[in-house]
């Protein structure tokens, strides 16, 4: 083991020089872009409709954006619902509704407060999982029966992951939010949503009004580990 970790301390080194994504070459170039646009999906929560794209512009790029992800055993367990205009407006009132219910009347100012920052945005995302999929999945394949609903989370994951980092390349803020499963039912009613989608996230997008803060990460050496 202590040889182990000597070797990973060396490569760790060495890939680190050697991994700086130099831009001298095409190649880099490229893998810096990715890495780029990685780093440019932050959670903005103070958002606002000044977003100059067309709906249709957006519809089609968070469409593409899910269609391009990948799933267990090609399930496309994901379905999506985008939510701009008045439709985003709705979606919000609803929520708010759903929390005046269920939390206490002399905190409600502050829950209140964090519907009305998302319903400042532009539009929502809804990130469902087809559960007939999964199932029908877990039928045919019993031998991982138990493992196509973790699978399912990971497939929503990455769906999510890959629309907030396109909208954040495309200039916009967004911030993920889970208000599932108290809404769950009203949304289902309201927007006459298949009682076999399970509702998994909500992103709501829109012009960056406030920038995130600068983000601070863990010593490498602490998350990584490298052997070769």
């Amino acid at each position: 083991m202590a040889l182990l970790h000597k070797i990973g301390q060396v490569l760790t080194t060495d890939l680190t020089k050697d991994l700086k994504f130099k831009k001298n070459h095409e190649e880099d170039l490229k893998q810096t872009i990715f890495i780029d646009q990685l780093k440019k999906r932050r959670s903005i929560y103070v958002l606002g409709k000044r977003v100059h794209l067309s709906q249709v512009y957006l519809a089609e790029l968070i469409q593409e954006a899910v269609r391009s992800c990948p799933s267990a055993h090609n399930s496309q367990s994901t379905c999506i619902v985008i939510l701009m205009g008045d439709a985003h407006l709705h979606f919000w009132n609803v929520v708010k509704e759903v929390q005046r219910k269920l939390v206490p009347a002399h905190i409600f100012a502050g829950a209140e407060l964090k519907v009305d920052q998302c319903s400042a945005g532009f539009g929502t995302v809804l990130f469902y999982e087809d559960q007939q999929i999964i199932q029908q999945l877990q039928k045919k394949i019993p031998f991982d029966a138990a493992e196509f609903p973790v699978w399912s989370e990971q497939v929503s994951g990455m769906a999510q992951y890959a629309v907030w980092t396109c909208l954040a390349d495309a200039g916009l803020g967004a911030s993920l939010q889970h208000y599932n499963p108290s809404i769950d039912v009203d949304i289902t009613k309201a927007f006459e949503i298949p009682k076999h989608w399970l509702l998994r996230a909500q992103l709501v997008f829109g012009s960056i009004e406030e920038k995130a803060a600068e983000k601070e990460y863990d010593k490498d050496e602490e998350r990584f580990m490298i052997y070769a």
